[in-house]
């Protein structure tokens, strides 16, 4: 299980996150998006929660699978969002990743990567929320991440404040 003050520095770091969930599809190839509803749900114990669109190809690799991996993206990683927030199945072509956490694709260069196990997916509206257990938190600190606010994608200014 993750360390509770790790998980609590790392979900500092998300105020109003661009994020990116990646798992593997049923075909063995890796699947991405971008989402806006992703936020810690719980510190005891560890837990994330995701909302996905019905009709998202990464929720269906996600419900295949049983992990995801959570990224929240670094200032200059904005066509990454772009890409991801689109249905085209070559979103890993032009990105640099690799088999990260739990063996789940992971983009490189991003602020945090938190892996996740799927706990419970909850039927709600047009979504699905997935829950899932924290697992393991991977924290690049010196790293800014981007926000996303008033339908654009901002930098986030830590101004050296690393806890």
């Amino acid at each position: 299980m993750a360390d509770p003050g790790a998980f609590r520095s790392a979900m500092g770091d998300m105020p109003g996150a661009v994020t990116v969930i990646t798992s593997w599809g049923p075909d063995g190839a890796p699947s991405g998006a971008t989402l806006s509803a992703v936020v810690s749900l719980s510190l005891d114990p560890p837990q994330m929660l995701a909302c996905f669109d019905h009709a998202s190809n990464t929720l269906g690799a996600i419900q295949s699978h049983g992990r995801f991996l959570v990224h929240v993206l670094a200032h200059g990683q904005q066509d990454i969002a772009i890409t991801f927030s689109g249905k085209s199945p070559d979103k890993f072509c032009d990105i640099a990743w690799d088999a990260g956490v739990l063996g789940l694709p992971k983009i490189e260069g991003c602020v945090v990567a938190v892996a996740c196990e799927v706990e419970k997916i909850i039927e709600s509206g047009d979504h699905k929320i997935v829950i899932g257990r924290v697992i393991e938190v991977d924290r690049e600190s010196a790293l800014n991440p981007i926000v996303y606010a008033r339908r654009k994608m901002l930098p986030f200014e830590n101004d050296g404040a690393n806890q």
